[in-house]
């Protein structure tokens, strides 16, 4: 499909196989100006069945146009769980959340308008988000509360030898994303490890468990990390211009040990889980 993160893969009108922020939105607060975010008016009905493919974009207004996705799709971008279809963190909801497809044509009202594109990438990845939230509350009557379970998952820690990474110098300008050429090349500029295991998370190499940050390391961090991606290239990150992962590269689990001096652990941990309490078809438009 098309490249990058949350906000590049809404910019590009990119979904379902979108590449990971290397940032978490979750940690970005929207605009004080844009505490309660939401669309002026939205249109939704059932998607062509016909349709293979699924896109979805914020334009330059900060409107929002959607073929083709889940409403499952919606609630995993929008509350940053990770990787689509792992369902590790989402639990609860009828059958149809994850199977009837829908269009949604969202616009934003002026005010909002006006501060689409100006925010820090963070701060409107965070607001659009916010203002998806909104849209499934009111016109799906999403409701939903969090949880701490214990699950299975994997911890990142430093690996023999120690960790191989390079401290962001303090006036470096933050490059939150990742894809850099094929799929599996990810570079970053200002990443905490919290950061880069969230992405992990999202990555279909990990066989769709959640990686948590161990390492004890503070700070933001240069790297860039290259490994041969376990599934078709279709479906992993990188810029989507037909090119090819490296077939020579090593695996992502050897790569973060010779890249980065870093290492996955099996492990179980308490994790912040959303449950769906209840959840209609959409209202009328």
């Amino acid at each position: 499909m098309c490249p990058t993160a949350f906000r590049r893969a809404l910019l590009a009108a990119c979904v379902g196989l979108s590449t990971p922020a290397i940032a978490n939105a979750q940690n970005s607060a929207p605009s004080p100006a844009l505490a309660t975010p939401a669309f002026s008016v939205a249109t939704i009905k059932p998607s062509d069945p016909e349709r293979t493919e699924s896109s979805m974009g914020f334009n330059a207004g900060g409107s929002l146009q959607v073929r083709a996705v889940t409403l499952k799709e919606l609630i995993q971008l929008a509350y940053n769980l990770g990787y689509l279809g792992v369902d590790q963190r989402l639990v609860g909801g009828p059958k149809w959340i994850g199977t009837t497809r829908f269009d949604i044509d969202a616009k934003c009202d002026d005010k909002c308008a006006s501060f689409s594109g100006n925010a820090p990438t963070k701060e409107q990845m965070a607001t659009e988000q916010a203002m998806m939230r909104a849209l499934m509350a009111d016109r799906f009557s999403l409701r939903l509360h969090h949880e701490s379970r214990e699950l299975s998952v994997l911890a990142l820690v430093a690996a023999h030898g120690g960790p191989r990474l390079t401290a962001s110098p303090s006036n470096e300008p933050e490059d939150p994303f990742g894809p850099d050429g094929p799929p599996g090349n990810w570079a970053a500029k200002g990443v905490s490890m919290e950061e880069l295991a969230s992405n992990l998370s999202q990555l279909s190499d990990v066989d769709g468990r959640i990686v948590v940050d161990k390492t004890d390391l503070k700070g933001k961090f240069d790297f860039t990390l290259t490994w041969t991606p376990d599934t078709p290239a279709t479906t992993q990150p990188g810029v989507d211009s037909g090119l090819k992962p490296d077939p020579t590269a090593p695996s992502l689990i050897t790569a973060l040990d010779e890249q980065l001096g870093l290492k996955l652990e099996p492990s179980r941990q308490p994790v912040d889980v959303i449950v769906i309490d209840s959840v209609e078809m959409p209202s009328a438009n």
